[in-house]
Order: structure tokens, then C-alpha cells, then sequence
């Protein structure tokens, strides 16, 4: 059978809740009744939630090794009856088909994907940052609700980067995982609610999903639009 696709409308509706889950933690941070949870181990638990999830990222970028079933073509992945030549050699994480040019770079005579770079050199500055944030390093941005909403916009722009390429397609996932540490550092300073410490982190989770989804389904979009490998 082949892989199913989500529909748009269900891609719109996870858009439209990350846009709500988003909108919502500026609500949660003025909130009285969540005051009450601080606790001296609120920012270890945050520090290492968040850090686990860089590093999971990090391993993932470092072991594609699933993304040749990803871009089988749709109609013939788990059809044994047609030879191995339908399967398309990858290069930087992505088949080697103009088609897929705009998700890779190269540098030198190297070819890498330009998404997971961008995540990559991401999670490393996050992981720098959190470390400075678990040392109280970054109690200066204190009740900074702009910083808050530059994250928020990051993270939102880096779940358009399926319109992008190249150089412009890894910056943007880059500030992806930069937005999301942004997000979790002015919300704990902030509020200094453990609470909502915890939704922004499966908050993060969510959007980190959703941008792979939606890489997903494009991805497998364009292999249906493309009749090169029939």
C-alpha cells in the first residue's frame, strides 16, 4: 500500500493550532494561579528537556538512514514486483533529481541538505544557549515579551521553508531551533512557572513535528508531480 498523505486541510488545521499554542503562552505567563509552582528545580528540568531534544535533532541529522523509504516513489514503495531501479541514489538527504536541488548545498565539493544543516548549526547555538541560560547567565532578558515574540515568529517562518532553497532554506531552520530557544528562555524568565515551562517545551516538540510533516509532504509531492522515474 502506498504511504498516505495527509490532506491540506489537515496541514492547515496543525498550522492553525501551532499559531493558537503559540498565541497562548503570552496568556499563560500573566496568569496568577500558575505563580505558585516555582520550584529550585523548574530550570534543571527545562534545561535538560530542551537539551535532550537538541541532541535527538543532532542524532537524527547525523543517521538519515530512513529517508531513501521516504522518496520512493509514492505509488511503488512497497511494490516487490518492480526492481530497485525505481529507487532513486540520494544526495545530501534528498534524491539526486533537479526537482530536489533547492533542498540541498554545497560546499566545496561536498553536497549537504540544506535543512538538516540548518538544523544542526541551530541546535549547537541552542545548546550554547541553554547552557549560559542553565547558569543564570540570561537573567537580563527578564520580562522581554518582544524577545518572546521574535521567537514565536521565527519558529512560524521556519515552517514555510518548504518555499525556500538553498543557502536561504538553511538559515531559516537554523533560526527554527534559535526561535524555539528564544521561546522557552523569555517564557521561563518571564513567568518562572514551571507549568508553562512544560507546555512551551511540547509546544517545541509539536512545531518540530509539524515542520517535518510539512517537509514530508512536499517532498512527496513533488515526487508525485514527476514522472521522471516511471
Amino acid at each position: 500500500m502506498p504511504k498516505p498523505q495527509p490532506s491540506k486541510f489537515f496541514l492547515l488545521f496543525l498550522v492553525a493550532v501551532a499559531v493558537f499554542g503559540l498565541a497562548l503562552v503570552p496568556v499563560l505567563l500573566f496568569q496568577p494561579n500558575l505563580q505558585g509552582y516555582m520550584t529550585p528545580l523548574r530550570r534543571p528540568i527545562v534545561a535538560s528537556s530542551y537539551t535532550v531534544i537538541c541532541v535527538l535533532g543532532i542524532v537524527a541529522v547525523f543517521y538519515p538512514g530512513k529517508c531513501r523509504l521516504m522518496f520512493q516513489k509514492p505509488n511503488a514503495a512497497n511494490d516487490l514486483s518492480k526492481p530497485a531501479s525505481n529507487e532513486m541514489s540520494l544526495r545530501g538527504h534528498h534524491p539526486d533529481c533537479e526537482k530536489f536541488s533547492a533542498n540541498r548545498i554545497t560546499i566545496g565539493n561536498s553536497v549537504f541538505c540544506a535543512s538538516c544543516s540548518g538544523l544542526l548549526i541551530g541546535a549547537i547555538a541552542a545548546l550554547v544557549g541553554i547552557a549560559a541560560f542553565s547558569w543564570g547567565l540570561l537573567d537580563f532578558a527578564v520580562e522581554n515579551l518582544w524577545g518572546l515574540a521574535l521567537g514565536e515568529a521565527l519558529m512560524l517562518v521556519g515552517l514555510a521553508q518548504i518555499k525556500m532553497g538553498g543557502y536561504l532554506k538553511m538559515a531559516v531552520n537554523a533560526l527554527f531551533v534559535v526561535g524555539s530557544f528564544v521561546c522557552l528562555v523569555m517564557a521561563d524568565l518571564f513567568g518562572q512557572s514551571l507549568p508553562v515551562d512544560l507546555f512551551v517545551l511540547g509546544l517545541i516538540v509539536f512545531l518540530l513535528w509539524l515542520r517535518i510533516l510539512l517537509s514530508e509532504w512536499n517532498n512527496d509531492r513533488i515526487c508525485l508531480k514527476c514522472g521522471h522515474c516511471d
